[in-house]
């Protein structure tokens, strides 16, 4: 509590588009693509220790976030609205498990699926920044870096062409997508009478969304169509950010180092 207490330094949420929104955009954006593009030669041994390390950081990361909402701001009182499985959750998970498996189609699955759907997740975060923007500097500050760490990803995985070379590799990262759906959907009926007035993982349902589009769409067709739209509008827009990412692959340099077993 006492460690709590220290970091609680409270702060005027920042403003989208304001000062503090663009300079940590602006900076974060360049570090993340300089970063990138020199570690596009990075080999598979130190892919596995950057990959574990940036997944370390993020749990330890989000486990201070957990008990800062939980003991500080709840007193003692878990929302579960809060458990960290939602889709900007998921490459924090990866990156732990990624380093222990051998090269196969599964890895490159996941590698695909950080790559689009996670840099799509953080990408698209900096466009709507209000649920990043929060009154307390830690909290603040955990959301934006989080975010931008899913762009480095995502940009650090493009420039050594671990992401997928055609766009065949996308169906695999699909397919983890859908599968993450599934285990939301399980977690959001689990813990449907609990504490959280919003328990709603992935945004999918049964508990109405209170994303702007997807609320209007619950109200007029329910959450069943809400889910159905939203998980294929998600799936298309990664899609479309996999091919721009493969269309940029073919102009700048890119290398693909040999992993042991491949």
């Amino acid at each position: 509590m006492r460690f709590l207490e220290w970091t609680a330094k409270e702060m005027t949420p920042p403003k989208a588009y304001g000062s503090f929104h663009l300079l940590f955009w602006g900076i974060g954006l360049t570090l993340s693509f300089t970063t990138a593009f020199l570690l596009r030669n990075t080999k598979e041994k130190t892919n596995k220790y950057l990959l574990f390390g940036i997944g370390l950081f993020l749990l330890i990361a989000e486990i201070y976030k957990q008990l800062f909402y939980t003991f500080y701001i709840e007193h003692g009182s878990y929302r579960f609205d809060r458990f960290p499985f939602q889709l900007c959750s998921i490459p924090m998970y990866l990156c732990l498990i990624i380093p222990w498996l051998r090269p196969s189609k599964l890895k490159q699955a996941f590698y695909t699926f950080i790559a689009s759907f996670g840099f799509m997740g953080g990408f698209v975060s900096y466009f709507s920044p209000e649920s990043m923007c929060l009154n307390y500097w830690a909290l603040t500050l955990h959301s934006f870096t989080w975010h931008m760490l899913l762009i480095f990803l995502g940009l650090y995985l493009f420039f050594t062409g671990r992401a997928g070379k055609s766009f065949k590799d996308f169906f695999p990262a699909a397919i983890v997508y859908l599968s993450c759906c599934l285990i939301a959907f399980g977690i959001n009926l689990l813990c449907y009478d609990l504490p959280g007035p919003d328990v709603n993982m992935f945004y999918i349902g049964p508990k109405p969304s209170q994303l702007v589009i997807s609320r209007d769409i619950v109200k007029k067709f329910g959450w069943q169509v809400n889910t159905v739209v939203y998980t294929l509008a998600l799936t298309v827009c990664a899609a479309i950010f996999f091919a721009i990412y493969l269309k940029l692959r073919k102009k700048i340099p890119c290398k693909k180092p040999k992993e042991k077993g491949a």
